[in-house]
């Protein structure tokens, strides 16, 4: 088929074909670089239906883009020829317009957006070579033939995306703590991509010919509708979420059974932020009602201001210099696996014969770390991220921000299940194990993830609290942590912003909270089931130049909420007086009638002595610092109402946190002897923390991107 170039408005027309059509092909490759290599090549990865649901919204976006950008182009191509500046009458002219867009596009975006980021150089030349290609095409017939099929937008998609991947993978092979052989990936990807370009212009040359633009467009546009038409369909295909009514409610427990266990973490929420502890905004109303038959405990300090270190402490009842779960550069930048002397509680319920279960959001639960050590079965799904988070050079993050001007995009930056698939993977194993170990009391953990960044609620929850502008994204806040820690003034939509999507996530566990405890009622199991509530670590939003966690000693990251609904209500109220999360893996044995081990350090909730002290520690890991406090550690104690901070490198502060909760009031200048006698405490609990082996965490590519994912590797987030 011949063009006719006389007229402007069908050479804008078909420009728009073939510019939808091209734009798609990219697209589809986006997928599967983005999309299908990641979930099926990463454990733990599951596409969840909102991920086809979002991937149609953004291959809806390529379409309408592509086709204003050949229709562009298309228009150009019309004024050229009438110059003779392009050649005429050749279909192909308006396919290599359309695809020069496309390469242009890239070029731009990575010069203007993505020069620091890896694979960025690499695709920059690449993207340049393939502009200066085209623009060869558009004026000479010889060149377009022996080109073939070089300069189809499916190649130049694969191409482009595969020169990212195997940049991407050599600069993870260059990096520190990392296993596993990745070289023989990079030489297939890279075999890969010579086959691609050697079959593209050796087929080409033969097959293009015969193969007229509109036909090609055709079917590209025909394969572009179908995939958008597969990623809604996928979406709309949600299965039900999992009933908390249970297909048969589970007998009352006999009279002196053992009670089951129930643990549930919020990750990174804070106490202050949960109106169960007296916040101004009604974020916990589910734990309001749990706690009529609990007893909450006001003063709960955790053991570390991280994940990894956090949990382990409560699962082993140990400090965190005893369970050796924390990072230790150079050997382990990213954090230890717990001790493997070390006896976990799964561990110690297991033997007693509990049946062991546990369902985890964040993926520092996962075996390389230890912590699920003792779960008859442990699962830790994350769903594939729409955004890839180790480079940004690819066209989509553009096309988030464009279609952000019209809808709400926050979800794309999602990157772990949110607590209503945690909910259903719970309920759903926890059915399963009831009905194969039989009267077996099960003790079970759950740990959900939505209040951690890059905060994104599901709706309405985004909506629950004032504050969310639709225009942030994760990058968006990213470039505002780093300006905050610097030590700069903090913009003046991050906080709101952030605050106001905390909350809602805080709100959102807490509802699916209330599923879990509605579950359990059906089921028969509620009056003899130990519930425990608590949160590994707080959250920073700028205070101190801080954010997120993982990075001080102070009370938002290490004063956590504490709730203890013991078996059959046999101990409600509110405790006042200090505890640690240590104290919770002695307080379910005791509870379960199993002994407690003499390495624990933790006491029994019940013990109405109580510790005097109560320790916590925190270590340099590979997040965001304060340039205020760059690579600080410190061991801090609590002797009520005062609370001793001893820096490792040498700084000391002493606040007292019942008139100062804050801690905007330093008091080391005027309470010399509070001060000695709290440092002196530390420095004997010093000298008794045991010397821990060596041990070197190696992790694979895949999982240092996990990692880094979660904002804990690279000192970012």
């Amino acid at each position: 088929m011949r063009v006719a170039y006389g007229k402007v408005g069908q050479a804008g027309l078909w420009g728009a074909v073939l510019g939808a059509a091209g734009w798609s092909a990219y697209a589809a490759a986006e997928v599967v670089f983005a999309s299908l290599l990641f979930g099926f090549t990463r454990p733990y990865a599951v596409f969840r239906p909102w991920h086809w649901q979002l991937t149609g919204v953004l291959l809806m976006g390529y379409l309408v883009v592509g086709a204003a950008a050949g229709a562009l182009s298309g228009l150009a191509v019309f004024g050229l020829s009438r110059m003779g500046q392009v050649r005429k009458d050749s279909p192909a002219v308006l396919e290599a317009a359309a695809a020069l867009t496309l390469a242009g596009a890239v070029v731009w975006n990575t010069a203007a957006n993505a020069m620091g980021l890896t694979g960025a150089i690499p695709v920059l030349i690449a993207a340049v070579v393939y502009v200066l290609l085209l623009l060869v095409e558009l004026r000479s017939d010889v060149w377009s033939e022996r080109f073939g099929m070089l300069t189809n937008p499916w190649v130049i998609a694969g191409v482009l995306l595969g020169v990212e991947q195997v940049a991407d993978l050599m600069d993870m092979a260059s990096g520190q703590q990392l296993g596993g052989n990745i070289g023989l990936a990079v030489h297939l990807l890279e075999g890969a991509l010579i086959v691609l370009i050697a079959a593209a212009v050796w087929l080409g040359r033969k097959l293009r010919p015969g193969m007229p633009a509109v036909r090609w467009a055709g079917g590209t546009l025909a394969l572009g509708v179908l995939l958008i038409g597969s990623m809604e369909a996928m979406g709309m295909a949600r299965p039900a979420a999992a009933t908390v009514v249970a297909q048969s409610a589970a007998a009352p427990a006999p009279a002196g059974a053992r009670p089951n266990v129930l643990v549930i973490v919020m990750d990174t929420v804070r106490a202050d932020h949960l109106s169960l502890y007296g916040y101004e905004r009604d974020t916990s109303p589910n734990l309001k009602a749990l706690a009529q038959d609990s007893v909450v405990y006001t003063r709960a300090q955790s053991a570390a201001d991280i994940t990894l270190t956090s949990h382990a402490s409560l699962f082993t009842g140990m400090y965190p210099s005893w369970h050796g779960a924390y990072c230790k550069e150079p050997d382990a930048a990213y954090g230890r696996p717990v001790q493997k002397d070390v006896p976990t509680l799964a561990e110690l319920l297991r033997a007693q014969g509990y049946t062991t279960l546990g369902v985890a959001a964040n993926l520092y639960m996962r075996s390389a770390f230890g912590l699920d050590r003792g779960f008859q079965e442990f699962r830790i799904e994350r769903p594939v991220p729409l955004l890839s988070d180790e480079n940004r050079c690819q066209l989509r993050r553009q096309m988030r921000r464009l279609l952000n001007l019209a809808i709400d995009t926050a979800q794309f930056d999602r990157l772990n299940s949110n607590a209503e698939e945690i909910d259903d993977q719970f309920l759903t194993t926890l059915d399963g194990r009831l009905q194969a170990a039989g009267q077996a009391p099960f003790f079970g953990f759950i740990n959900y993830m939505d209040a951690h960044f890059p905060y994104i609620p599901p709706s309405p929850w985004d909506r629950k609290f004032p504050g969310k502008s639709s225009t942030l994204s994760k990058d968006t806040l990213e470039a505002d942590q780093y300006v905050i820690a610097k030590g700069e003034t903090i913009p003046a939509e991050y906080q709101p912003y952030c605050i106001s999507q905390y909350d809602g996530g805080i709100a959102f566990i807490d509802a699916q909270i209330g599923r879990i405890v509605a579950g359990l009622k059906q089921r028969g199991l509620y009056d003899n089931t130990m519930i425990v509530v608590t949160s590994d670590h707080g959250e920073a939003f700028g205070e101190r130049h801080n954010v997120e966690h993982g990075n001080s000693p102070y009370q938002n990251l290490l004063h956590v909420a504490l709730l203890v609904k013991y078996p059959k209500g046999a101990h409600t109220g509110r405790v006042e007086s200090p505890v640690s999360l240590i104290d919770v893996a002695p307080t379910v044995l005791q509870q379960t009638g199993a002994a407690v081990p003499g390495t624990m350090q933790g006491r029994s909730l019940l013990d109405a002595s109580g510790p005097a002290q109560i320790f916590s520690e925190t270590f340099h890991c590979q997040v965001i610092q304060s340039v205020a406090c760059d690579g600080c550690g410190a061991r801090a104690v609590v002797a009520w109402p005062y609370k001793y901070i001893a820096f490792l490198q040498g700084r000391r502060q002493l606040f007292n946190i019942e008139s100062d909760p804050n801690e905007n009031r330093e008091l080391s200048g005027t309470m010399a002897a509070e001060v000695s006698d709290l440092g002196q405490a530390v420095t004997a609990w010093g000298k008794t923390i045991p010397k821990q082996s060596v041990q070197q965490m190696k992790l694979s590519p895949d999982e240092m991107k996990r990692l880094k994912s979660l904002g804990y590797v690279g000192g970012g987030k």
